[in-house]
Formats: structure tokens, sequence, C-alpha cells
């Protein structure tokens, strides 16, 4: 064989392994990709959901939650939820034993939401507002993988401390 053709080999084999590890670094990160945006949406659903579902309740007890128009309310659950999913992410992928860092996330959450209702959030808004999408987030999981008896339990939990919530708040 001329050296020609053994280089030649040689190169084709090199751009064969290179051609291969590119792909598959390639799957690796659009698959962390999708699974980063996957939890984004997780997360920016349950933030809206906890935001109307909040809003209703505070109008029930007779208390205003101001909101901004919802573009804007949006904008900042966009916000939000992309730190925690990527949170979320970060934790499931790498550290996974480390659930309970999962709280870090929740308090850049609440500090976004301050910082963004700063004049108008002046008392408990922002942990009923971690406390509703915990309560949904929750329920939905323990739904998704069948523990309907474990997510009715969740429910009635939630219920029941919302009214005793409720009663105290009307009675102020």
């Amino acid at each position: 064989m001329s050296r020609v053709a053994a280089n030649f080999i040689v190169v084709q084999l090199h751009k064969s392994s290179l051609s291969k590890y590119c792909k598959k670094r390639i799957n690796q990160v659009v698959q962390s990709a999708i699974h980063i945006l996957e939890f984004w949406a997780l997360a920016f659903v349950t933030l809206c959901a906890a935001l109307v579902l909040l809003n209703i309740f505070f109008s029930l007890i007779g208390n205003g939650l101001v909101l901004y128009s919802p573009g804007k309310e949006a904008i900042i659950a966009g916000v939000a939820s992309l730190v925690e999913g990527a949170s979320v992410w970060v934790v499931l992928s790498f550290i996974p034993t480390a659930a309970r860092a999962l709280i870090i996330p929740a308090l850049i959450v609440g500090i976004i939401y301050k910082l963004s209702h700063v004049e108008d959030w002046i008392r408990y808004e922002i942990f009923a507002l971690l406390m509703f999408q915990t309560a949904i987030s929750v329920f939905f999981v323990e739904l998704f993988f069948g523990k309907f008896e474990a997510a009715i339990i969740t429910l009635g939990i939630f219920v029941a401390a919302l009214a005793v919530i409720a009663v105290t708040a009307k009675s102020l």
C-alpha cells in the first residue's frame, strides 16, 4: 500500500470518528435543550395557573391582588419560570440527590416577583404565590405518576389551608 493510500485511510477513519463524535454531542445538546424547554414550559404553566388562582382567592377574601397587564405578567412569569426550569434541569441532570437545593430557585422567583411588584405587593403575596405554585405542581405530579389518593389528599390539605387563611383574613 502506498503512503498516499495509507494517509487517505487514516483521514477517512478520523473523519468518521469525528463525525460520530460530533453527531453524538449535537444529540446530547439538543436533548438537553428539549428537557430545559419542557421544564420551562411546566414551570410557566404552573406559575400562570398560580397567578390566576391567587387572583381569584384574593378576590374571594376581599383583598385586591395588583397585577400588571397580562403581557407584562407573562414576561415576568417567563423569566421566573426560566430560572425555575433551568434549575430543575440542573438538579435532576447533575445532582439528583440534592432536591432540597430547589428552594434556591423558589427564592429567586420570589425575589423576581418582589422586585417587579415592589410597590404593589407589600405583605404575604410572594409566599402565597409560591404556596399556590407548589401545591399545583405537587398535585399534577402526583396525578401524572398515578398517585390519585395522594393527589386528593394534597388537594384537600391545600383547600383546608386556604379556608383557614380565608377565615383569618376576613376576620382582620
